[in-house]
């Protein structure tokens, strides 16, 4: 039997402001959806699991214990998404790489312009593409393309286009097959 991996969406969920959790997390349900479109496999999107505020009888040690096994074991591509500072998106970026799983971050064009996406975060080894953005459907658009590099087409009609803000597929991805 197959082991099946899915895409996880990573952001910070515990420290957002009231007023923006619910833009945020429709974002990252979303990504989510492009995820399963193009993997074939539902995303794995925390909040809907471990949300701080809907799910809060959930410990430290639990949440620690299922987001790890999610991440090292049944992750077929790690995106983050660094709309604010998470200690906890940092510890399953690394998990990530220390696992093989591929990672690719999806952030905005003015963060990266003002150097606030940390260069620790972009300079790890597992991140695989770099999506930048100006609105959340363009960012949609870009984590497709990036996402078919990572996981190529099933169908020989789907052709991944270069975007206007990253790098492209072939210039940091390795893709075999």
């Amino acid at each position: 039997m197959a082991i099946v991996k899915c895409a996880y969406v990573c952001g910070p969920l515990t420290d957002l402001a009231p007023e923006q959790q619910g833009i945020v997390k429709t974002f990252y349900e979303a990504i989510g959806d492009v995820c399963t479109r193009v993997t074939g496999v539902e995303a794995f999107v925390p909040h809907k699991h471990f949300d701080p505020v809907k799910h809060v009888s959930f410990t430290p040690a639990e949440v620690d214990a299922a987001e790890r096994e999610q991440v090292c074991n049944w992750t077929s591509a790690l995106v983050v998404v660094p709309v604010a500072p998470s200690w906890g998106g940092g510890i399953e970026v690394e998990m990530a790489y220390q696992n093989g799983v591929p990672i690719i971050l999806i952030c905005e064009v003015q963060q990266l312009a003002d150097r606030k996406i940390s260069r620790l975060l972009r300079g790890n080894p597992g991140v695989k593409d770099v999506v930048s953005y100006y609105t959340m459907e363009e960012a949609l658009a870009e984590l497709e393309v990036s996402l078919h590099c990572i996981f190529p087409p099933r169908a020989a009609s789907m052709v991944a286009k270069p975007r206007p803000h990253s790098n492209g597929c072939g210039s940091i991805l390795e893709v075999t097959g």
